[in-house]
This record gives C-alpha cells, sequence and structure tokens, in this order.
C-alpha cells in the first residue's frame, strides 16, 4: 500500500459529507490537509478536530470552486510549503432542480453544471 504520510492532499467540498471523511480518513494516515469549501465556520470546525485527533497540518480555503478566477488566484496564493499538492480530492458536487425537464428552473441547472462539471475541470487544472 502506498504512503499518503506528510503528502498534501487538497479536497474540495471538505465541509461535509464525503469530503469530510475523506480528510478524517487521510488525517488518520498521517497527510497534511487543505480544506476547500464554501463554510468557513465548519472548515474551522473540521480542522479544529483533525489537528487534535490526529495532530495533522490543515491549511483552509473558504473558497466557491465554481468561481474561476478565485480558484486560479487561491491555488497560486498558496504559502509555499502547500504549494506541491499530491492528491486531489474533487468532491465539491450540489443536486438542484430535480424537477421535470418541462417545468425546472433554468438557474438551477446551470448551478449544478457549474459545480459537478465546470468545477472540476478547473480543480483538476491547478
Amino acid at each position: 500500500m502506498i504512503s499518503v504520510k506528510n503528502k498534501i492532499v487538497f479536497i474540495t467540498g471538505a465541509s461535509s459529507g464525503i469530503g469530510e471523511s475523506c480528510g478524517k480518513i487521510f488525517a488518520q494516515s498521517g497527510a497534511k490537509l487543505i480544506l476547500v469549501a464554501r463554510r468557513q465556520e465548519k472548515l474551522e470546525k473540521l480542522a479544529e478536530e483533525l489537528t487534535k485527533k490526529f495532530t495533522t497540518k490543515v491549511y483552509l480555503l473558504k473558497l466557491d470552486v465554481r468561481d474561476r478566477l478565485a480558484v486560479e488566484s487561491a491555488i497560486h496564493s498558496l504559502p509555499e510549503p502547500w504549494k506541491d499538492i499530491d492528491i486531489l480530492i474533487n468532491n465539491a458536487a450540489l443536486s438542484k432542480g430535480l424537477n421535470k425537464l418541462h417545468t425546472g428552473d433554468f438557474k438551477d441547472w446551470e448551478e449544478m453544471i457549474d459545480t459537478n462539471i465546470k468545477a472540476y475541470i478547473l480543480c483538476d487544472k491547478m
């Protein structure tokens, strides 16, 4: 098995669900974490939990991964010790507008496409 000890893991959608669980698993394995989400208070709570329980290093990014300029700026502005990302967990996603096609709201579809497709591509480019 490959060790992730001291590897830098960049996790989008880290404030809940699968992203939060990934953070816990990687922290337990000794990885350093860049936790990314829109909800700062949830990121801070998770970071506190992980640093206490696993003494892992955590860097937080309050970021909407749909915002291309914000993502690019955040990645380029990472402190030097955090720039060499080893693993990307491209997890941020949402589900909206689950109505039938003829009754759906175009804004819901745009938000899902921007989050669930475009943001994945954007984060993969880093």
